[in-house]
């Protein structure tokens, strides 16, 4: 059964996701809080993919994902990476694309989507 990681600070998109794949044969979904422990938990999981948020503010915002997605795809290179932004802000919806089009991350979504979608993106990767 692969092993999806959650590297977020969105408790709720968690929690739901977490409720909502619980029972499910497809994947495991493992929640780590620390983003600098990233590397470390996608290792020891031998995770297929991370859905890391970008957050809107704070530590953890566009600049400092895409970093981390880079040093990933370094450390972890079988791990798909997806990012969770902001559709709002159009500097980080840029950023995102084109990190997705030079192959830096695999995919993204918004924060807006539903569970129902994100928990189908998930099983689908």
């Amino acid at each position: 059964m692969p092993i999806i990681m959650l590297i977020m600070h969105r408790k709720a998109i968690v929690q739901g996701l977490m409720d909502r794949l619980r029972n499910s044969p497809e994947i495991r979904l493992i929640y780590e809080p620390d983003y600098h422990n990233a590397h470390v938990v996608i290792r020891s999981y031998d995770a297929k993919a991370a859905l890391i948020e970008a957050t809107e503010s704070g530590h953890y915002d566009m600049a400092y994902c895409l970093a981390l997605c880079e040093r990933l795809r370094k450390q972890t290179p079988q791990c798909e990476l997806l990012l969770m932004c902001s559709e709002q802000d159009e500097h980080s919806v840029k950023l995102v694309v084109n990190a997705k089009w030079e192959k830096q991350i695999d995919d993204f979504v918004f924060y807006d989507v539903t569970i129902d979608y994100l928990a189908s993106k998930l099983i689908s990767i």
